[in-house]
């Protein structure tokens, strides 16, 4: 092979080289991976992003028109500015007047000999409630009437001594000795008398004594038992006079600053037919060990006694008005999934709207965040379009 044509053939090579590489280059790219081939239809389009695309409808939307609106009787207004007072929903219990209750003890060690009445049992001043036998109040009741027949010898001894000093028989240091000894007599009688009549006890009677209700009220607790020993520190019964009796609400330590004496309290329970109207009398110094809380107390008189101590009770307290740039109708806030949301009226339906609450007096409620002034929402029949959420979210999930 001549040099020439070896030339030749490393040209035609280069050549061949040159336009391999220039039809390389103007070759498309492929955009496609072997992963995603065989994903057009028959129609030519492209399917693989059809199960990332969304549901048509936001999550917490709700599709209605305006005649179902109306048909469902669902009340629409804006969000605006009102002044709202403070209100405390506080768990209460009703409980005793204290100043009307009497713990009734014995006077003396003693034997309860009988019990006259029961626990709730309504009795009058100066009913009989439990007997007793009791020797101190015997020696109480001996000495009482030594000390009142002392008197009486001294009494005598007196008038004989003055007659005697009159006639200028006696001398006047026997009118002064019998005098003085009168003195002391009736003081030794009017300390015993007084003793028995501070206690209650008659004068006469021997061992046995009959305590008596010192008031009238209802018999709230009767711990006394015939056969059983007691004493002054034991009480036999309790007696309340339940046409007044006090509304115990817990005031958390949080809320303590927004109560004080003198506030207006609404109280319900399921004793009374409506709720009654009253006042803080009493708010309590010092939190209870155990629940951290103060006591708020409204005394409310008990007509017919239909409140008895130990009932539950609530006390909504209300405080003063202050002015909110944001509030919304109080039924158009509903809990879903542990959020406040209330419904915003959408041209397509409602939107469950997230929101922060604040202040709320049973009417009116503050929203801090998520709801501007002026929107649209749905505050009577709200409940509705919650229950309608539920039930779509329930067929989603199936």
């Amino acid at each position: 092979m001549t040099k020439k044509q070896k030339l030749a053939i490393a040209l035609m090579c280069v050549a061949a080289a040159l336009l391999a590489a220039l039809m390389l280059w103007r070759a498309p790219a492929s955009t496609e991976s072997p992963e995603h081939e065989g994903h057009a239809d028959s129609h030519g389009h492209d399917d693989r992003h059809a199960e990332e695309a969304p549901a048509p409808g936001a999550a917490d939307a709700i599709a209605m028109t305006d005649a179902q609106v109306r048909a469902n009787g669902i009340g629409i207004e804006a969000a605006q500015p009102s002044s709202i007072r403070d209100m405390l929903h506080l768990p209460a219990q009703v409980r005793a007047d204290a100043e009307r209750t009497v713990a009734i003890a014995a006077p003396a060690r003693a034997m309860v000999q009988s019990v006259l009445v029961s626990p709730g049992t309504v009795v009058r001043k100066g009913q009989g409630l439990v007997t007793l036998q009791s020797p101190e109040v015997a020696q109480w009741r001996a000495d009482a009437a030594a000390a009142a027949q002392r008197l009486q010898l001294a009494r005598t001894t007196l008038e004989r001594e003055r007659k005697l000093w009159n006639e200028g028989i006696s001398a006047r240091q026997d009118l002064e000795v019998a005098q003085a000894a009168h003195d002391e007599a009736r003081v030794q009688a009017d300390a015993a008398r007084q003793r028995l009549a501070a206690l209650g006890i008659a004068v006469s009677g021997g061992a046995r004594v009959t305590i008596h209700a010192p008031l009238a009220g209802v018999v709230i607790d009767r711990p006394a038992v015939a056969g059983m020993a007691a004493d002054v520190s034991q009480p036999l019964a309790t007696i309340a006079d339940l046409d007044r009796v006090w509304i115990e609400a817990a005031v958390p330590s949080g809320s303590l600053a927004q109560v004080e004496t003198g506030m207006p309290a609404t109280i319900t329970a399921s004793a009374l037919p409506e709720a009654v109207q009253g006042t803080v009398s009493f708010v309590g110094p010092v939190l209870g060990e155990t629940t951290r809380m103060a006591t708020a107390r409204v005394t409310l008189p008990n007509p017919g006694l239909r409140l008895r101590p130990g009932m539950l009770a609530t006390v909504d307290l209300l405080g003063p008005k202050g002015d909110a740039p944001v509030t919304v109708a109080a039924e158009a806030v509903q809990t879903i999934h542990e959020r406040s949301v209330v419904f915003v009226r959408t041209p397509g339906g409602f939107e469950a709207r997230t929101v922060v609450t604040g202040r709320s007096d049973g009417r009116r409620t503050e929203i801090v965040k998520g709801l501007a002034a002026g929107s649209r929402y749905a505050f009577a029949g709200s409940y509705l379009l919650k229950a309608d959420l539920g039930k779509a979210e329930a067929e989603h999930d199936h």
